[in-house]
């Protein structure tokens, strides 16, 4: 899974994609056919983290980042897509499980723009 570099790639997938919000997070997801140029042409799809200060301090943000990119590189996602997860406050205090069952739940959730997981 590669990750989403730019302000552009960004702001065009929080305006395009399709917004799934948990309780202390939200996902924007867009598929990958029909992107701008200024994407590229990736082979994998892309993940985006915003994680601000809100959430905690550096060690916090950083473990949280590495937590949410482990979650959706095992995440069997059924469809390419453009993933911008937005952390919200009070995220640092869910355990690592907690925090896969709450993505995964919010990535299963039925939506016409955006693609459920794949089953096992």
């Amino acid at each position: 899974m590669q990750s989403l570099k730019t302000t552009k790639q960004f702001s065009y997938t929080y305006k395009k994609g399709m917004r799934t919000q948990g309780a202390f997070f939200a996902i924007y997801s867009l598929p990958l056919e029909g992107l701008p140029p200024f994407f590229g042409r990736p082979q994998t799809s892309l993940l985006g983290l915003s994680v601000s200060k809100k959430v905690g301090k550096a060690v916090q943000r950083n473990l949280l980042k590495r937590r949410v990119r482990s979650i959706f590189t095992n995440a069997r996602l059924e469809k390419k897509q453009v993933v911008v997860f937005v952390a919200k406050t009070g995220i640092a205090s869910l355990s690592y499980l907690e925090l896969k069952q709450q993505i995964l739940a919010c990535l299963k959730r039925k939506s016409p723009n955006k693609p459920a997981l794949r089953r096992a």
